[in-house]
């Protein structure tokens, strides 16, 4: 399928899919009546179906970011405002798309797409914040739901047609994206602004109950908004799902009067998250270039250094890279992303002992961090320390049950290590994760044959899990 289309499948897909997930509830925002006839248009059940498999289809066809630093920060970031909503942690699924385009989108289920142009954009990590507060509301506020039972005749249709285009893809994909466009993208628009504006309204609660400083949704709008102007050319992305009018700022702005302004954030971790897709959208040579001219000034910054650090290393420049990090470390010897860097360049100049050392003292300090996991495990692997590497991921899928990656790492070091129906089982366990039960299915019946018979729990056990995989199977089959 063509990048470019599936990029403008996830425009309409804003406009289109903003709903709730099946555990979302909250007094506190005006709920829609779960009785109404807007819950029966779409159920949880079918909006939770739709997210996996746009997010299925996203990890073919998008450039997900997997760094596991950005990765964490993000999740870090959306958690704190969806736990000040209430809300279970990790109820949210938040993902970074390798994008320049200024965007963010929610998808059912509790999706959220954050494009790396957004977070390059922002000017602080409460901007970010914004943005990312205004797509949860859409979410709580079960937009989609209420946007199908006051629309039904024309959207259903339209909705069924689109997906039917995802799932054949190529020439049907164009005509799915033309026809549902032609036939009532005007009356979206219109229908949307209204939950724009709630969003909005939401959003600056999310942030004022999160510590943020409320004037950031207005500072962000007000920026797109200029930029639009200079350059109609290539308006953000953003403009486009999320129109943005004077009155709007406005809104925004009188909305934010309403709390105090005594927000004092750390930008520390964004700016140094903003270093690093910095250097990774620059060649070598230009990174390199950049930043050391941003750290001659007796103003430069922690996230200067770590970007010209970053960008040593890039063009294999391992010993300044060192010395860069030495330096950082001296000044922040907490920071970790600091220690992380450390172990990298060991690691790409093939200091084995070293850098594995260095990865473990990281895991070791925080056993629950994301990116300590990961790269402590990849390194492992790397290595061929698969033993090893198993102990920790299956630790690893118990603290992060819903993190595909780490059960597909698992999966290769059972395999490796000769656990072969262990590894099976763990490979279901990321196909389910996405939805796709019915390759989940084909692993637990292979993994259930390669179970010794006498052992009556395992075999039970992958019994069992068969058959509530065949019946989530069914139920898709029949919504």
């Amino acid at each position: 399928m063509n990048r470019e289309l599936i990029k403008y499948l996830c425009s309409i897909l804003a406009l289109l899919l903003v709903v709730i997930p099946a555990q979302s509830q909250t007094s506190d925002f005006n709920l829609p009546d779960l009785g109404d006839e807007s819950h029966q248009v779409m159920s949880p059940l079918e909006q939770k179906q739709l997210g996996e498999g746009f997010y299925r289809q996203a990890r073919v066809y998008m450039d997900l970011v997997n760094d596991p630093t950005l990765k964490e920060y993000l999740d870090n970031l959306g958690n704190r405002l969806i736990e000040s909503l209430g809300l279970p942690k990790d109820s949210f699924t938040f993902f970074l798309v390798n994008d320049n385009t200024v965007n963010a989108f929610a998808v059912p289920g509790g999706y959220i797409g954050v494009h790396t142009g957004l977070l390059l954009t922002a000017a602080n990590e409460a901007e970010v914040a914004s943005v990312l507060g205004h797509e949860i509301a859409h979410v709580t506020q079960q937009h989609i739901p209420r946007m199908l039972s006051a629309q039904k005749q024309n959207m259903l249709p339209n909705l069924a047609t689109l997906l039917a285009g995802i799932l054949l893809g190529g020439q049907a994909t164009e005509a799915a994206i033309a026809i549902t466009s032609a036939r009532s993208i005007e009356n979206q628009l219109t229908f949307t602004r209204s939950f724009e504006r709630e969003a909005d309204r939401i959003g600056i609660t999310v942030l004022a109950n999160s510590g943020y400083d409320t004037n950031s949704m207005a500072d962000f709008f007000l920026r797109m908004q200029q930029a639009n102007t200079l350059y109609e050319t290539n308006a953000p992305q953003f403009l486009l799902t999320h129109p943005i009018t004077t009155d709007r700022i406005a809104e925004a702005k009188a909305r934010a009067a309403n709390y105090p302004h005594t927000a004092k954030n750390d930008n520390t971790q964004f700016t140094l998250m903003h270093a690093k897709l910095s250097v990774n959208n620059l060649t070598a040579k230009n990174a390199t270039a950049q930043f050391r001219k941003k750290t001659l000034g007796s103003n430069a910054t922690l996230a200067d250094r770590y970007g010209l650090a970053l960008a040593l290393m890039k063009g294999g420049d391992y010993d300044a890279a060192r010395n860069e990090t030495a330096l950082l470390i001296e000044k922040a010897p907490d920071q970790v992303l600091f220690k992380i860097l450390q172990a990298q360049i060991e690691s790409a100049q093939g200091n084995k002992k070293k850098s594995l050392e260095l990865f473990r003292n990281i895991y070791e300090s925080d056993k629950s961090s994301l990116s300590a996991i990961t790269y402590y495990a990849e390194e492992l692997a790397q290595q061929s320390d698969y033993s090893e590497a198993r102990k920790v991921l299956r630790k690893a899928v118990r603290k992060f049950p819903k993190s595909i990656q780490f059960y597909e790492m698992l999966s290769q070091a059972e395999s490796k290590t000769g656990s072969q129906m262990e590894s099976h089982r763990a490979l279901a366990e990321a196909y389910a994760l996405i939805g796709n039960y019915k390759s989940a299915v084909q692993q637990l019946n292979i993994a259930r044959s390669l179970a010794k018979k006498d052992d009556f729990y395992v075999q039970a056990s992958i019994t069992a899990k068969i058959k509530e995989l065949k019946a989530r199977e069914e139920l898709e089959k029949q919504k």
